[in-house]
């Protein structure tokens, strides 16, 4: 198990754990489940709802990571928090949420989420500057075919629960 911590200014830090898969100098890898109060709607879509599962890779040397979801079916999409890079503490780490989201869906679409709640969020300048720039870069390499990164597709070639989509 590790323990993953996530601040997000304005709100309470947030604690859980998940199950550990592969934690080496790039990258921390979970896997968990989701439990959310109400499903996770994009373009009146449900695309995530409690039960769907989750692969966490926490790229160490980024400001974004990626999740990659699946439901009962196979693959459903990625999802990446833009945040501060990694900490690790005894058991775990630690990293600030810098609140954009990005889904992507497995035929490359993508959806930028909590635009209104970054404008309305306290942050740093520097952080603030900083997750504008990162979505510019997920942006560009979703448009390129690099999204996910290589990292995340060749540990995900090796992973079974990661046989589904672009993986």
């Amino acid at each position: 198990m590790v323990k993953v911590r996530y601040h997000r200014p304005g709100r309470e830090s947030r604690e859980w754990e998940q199950r550990l898969l592969a934690d080496d100098d790039r990258m921390i890898v979970s896997s968990f489940e989701f439990t959310l109060s109400e499903p996770f709607v994009i373009n009146e879509k449900v695309v995530i709802k409690t039960g769907c599962r989750g692969i966490l890779y926490d790229l160490l040397d980024r400001w974004y990571n990626v999740i990659t979801v699946f439901d009962g079916k196979g693959f459903i999409g990625y999802y990446s928090d833009i945040r501060t890079p990694p900490e690790r503490f005894p058991g775990g780490y630690q990293a600030t949420d810098l609140v954009l989201d990005l889904w992507v869906a497995p035929d490359g679409s993508y959806t930028v989420l909590d635009r209104e709640e970054f404008r309305q969020a306290s942050l740093h300048d520097e952080h603030r500057k900083k997750a504008e720039e990162v979505l510019t870069e997920l942006i560009g390499t979703i448009r390129d075919g690099r999204y996910p990164p290589a990292e995340v597709r060749d540990i995900g070639l090796r992973h079974p629960l990661h046989g589904f989509g672009r993986g």
